[in-house]
């Protein structure tokens, strides 16, 4: 004798199939709905893009000459962005030390300020000079626009400091961060 309990039936569900394959398709149609109605309350206006990156490039960061030798210490940036472009408000730390033996003074120095796009292609490049006293700091402040609409995130961008550097320089630079 066989149990009440027991049944040959495949889906055991008191619920058609037929009627679980339109839920189905009803469910995933609300969801496409909700998501389509979420996708228009977001404008760009409600956007929150990013600052692009700021910073010193490593092998450009410090000179060596004869009065003394001068490092990009550090450097502090904000941007805010308008209709037609991101702008960048930085301030730059310049430190100067004399060479051993030497005399204080001043160590002229040419820095640069270039922008790269996301492809990291130089879209800006621009020089700079300034006098560092040895055994001192000084603070430079730059400001650079990037062409891009608010409708556009610039964090992808990235704004690179340097000193303007001969290859040798670099190379020795190079070598001297190597392992650090």
């Amino acid at each position: 004798m066989t149990s009440p309990m027991m049944t040959t039936r495949p889906n055991h569900s008191p619920v058609p199939t037929a009627r679980k394959a339109a839920r189905r398709w009803t469910l995933a149609a609300l969801a496409g709905m909700g998501m389509l109605a979420l996708s228009g309350c977001a404008e760009n206006d409600a956007m929150v893009a990013g600052c692009p990156n700021v910073g010193i490039l490593r092998d450009a960061g410090t000179l060596r000459t004869d009065q003394g030798v001068a490092i990009l210490s550090g450097i502090l940036a904000n941007c805010g962005y308008d209709d037609t472009s991101v702008t960048i408000a930085a301030n730059l730390m310049i430190t100067g030390r004399a060479n051993e033996g030497a005399s204080g003074g001043t160590i002229p120095v040419t820095y640069f300020v270039a922008v790269t796009d996301p492809n990291r292609n130089i879209i800006s490049k621009k020089s700079f000079s300034t006098n560092v006293p040895a055994g001192d700091n000084v603070q430079e402040t730059l400001t650079q626009v990037i062409p891009v609409p608010k409708t556009m995130d610039a964090r992808w961008y990235e704004v690179l400091v340097g000193f303007q550097l001969t290859p040798e320089q670099v190379a020795t630079n190079r070598n001297s961060n190597e392992g650090r």
